[in-house]
């Protein structure tokens, strides 16, 4: 009878130690999962800028090129479609320009946010924060996630959306461009010159 109570109580003892010990893992299960849930907006970040960088800046070169002989000499500009697609493909650079002038800031924003969280959530979990101080890191936190994620998503979304447009006009200038220094070969050195 003795041993039976003796196993009773050592497997009390144990079932009591595995609750105790569960308990303090869940016991900021709510703080670790919001942070988790910021990790995860952090991530989609990148996804919006998940563009070949290179290629991107390769097409702005060429119309960097293209728009300064056109600028030299206007092909008939009299044809209501030359003076659309120049101002198209004028904005198309433009916001090739802004995506690679910005690349770099939200990408290393997205690099401290992770810094950022990781910490948070160590702090959390070792216990190192309170809870006041919790919830002001975990604002900021949001508020520059947020705010980086509507960059990327401008920025980002802006160069997926305007991928057809630059298909067809960087074709249709080809085109233009390859008559105009057929006519004007000192052109080519005006092509030369701003494609670097």
């Amino acid at each position: 009878m003795r041993t039976l109570k003796t196993s009773v109580l050592i497997i009390s003892s144990f079932i009591a130690m595995i609750f105790i010990m569960q308990s303090c893992k869940n016991k900021y299960a709510v703080e670790v999962a919001a942070i988790d849930s910021l990790i995860a907006k952090n991530k989609k970040t990148m996804d919006y800028i998940q563009i070949d960088l290179i290629t991107i800046n390769e097409r702005r070169t060429e119309m960097k090129g293209q728009i300064a002989v056109l600028n030299q000499i206007k092909p008939d500009t009299s044809g209501l479609e030359f003076t659309m697609n120049l101002d198209k493909y004028k904005g198309i650079l433009k916001v090739y320009t802004r995506f690679i002038e910005n690349y770099d800031v939200i990408f290393n924003k997205v690099r401290l946010n992770e810094k950022q969280l990781s910490m948070l959530k160590n702090s959390v979990i070792d216990e190192k924060i309170s809870g006041s101080d919790f919830k002001l890191a975990m604002n900021k936190e949001k508020a520059a996630i947020e705010d980086n994620l509507i960059n990327a998503q401008t920025f980002g979304g802006r160069i997926s959306q305007l991928e057809p447009d630059y298909q067809r006009l960087s074709s249709y200038f080809d085109t233009q461009i390859e008559g105009l220094i057929k006519q004007f070969p000192e052109l080519k050195k005006v092509l030369d010159g701003n494609s670097k």
